[in-house]
């Protein structure tokens, strides 16, 4: 019994809520609704095209700054071979003038050696160039001008 009363009570309480009837509207409430929305689609457009422009401006400025970077990373690499290539050069030519100094030493022992040895002296700085020719008297010839 219970149970008919709270079916019946929770019956009465929905019939007692006002159903909600369709909104008729009249021809200017349309005509607005109709301008607004298509207004409201108009802004989205809007709207769609210029955070298109922005991120392709934003893409376009980062290829740049990409590209720069780029550019920038190659001129250092650049500098450091043409560094590396430097002391590269550098330390050739010290090797090359401590041989050099070396020669020059050596070249000094011998023309030390030599000179003790023969009696005669040589000098040991400087250039030494060979000793000089002796052209033997191979006769007198006269083309007719004279002695030749």
């Amino acid at each position: 019994m219970r149970a008919i009363a709270t079916i019946l009570l929770a019956t009465l309480a929905l019939t007692a809520i006002p159903t909600p009837r369709p909104v008729l509207a009249d021809g200017a409430a349309s005509t607005r609704n109709l301008l607004f929305l298509g207004a409201a689609a108009a802004a989205t457009y809007l709207i769609i095209r210029h955070n298109h422009d922005v991120h392709q401006r934003e893409a376009a400025m980062a290829a740049r700054q990409a590209q720069t970077a780029q550019q920038r990373d190659e001129a250092w690499a650049a500098y450091d071979a043409e560094r590396h290539a430097y002391l590269v050069a550098l330390a050739d030519n010290l090797a090359l003038e401590r041989e050099v100094a070396y020669q020059h030493r050596v070249i000094d022992q011998v023309q030390r050696a030599i000179a003790n040895t023969v009696g005669v002296s040589v000098p040991t700085e400087g250039f030494v160039g060979p000793p000089p020719r002796v052209i033997a008297n191979l006769g007198s010839v006269s083309y007719g001008w004279g002695d030749v």
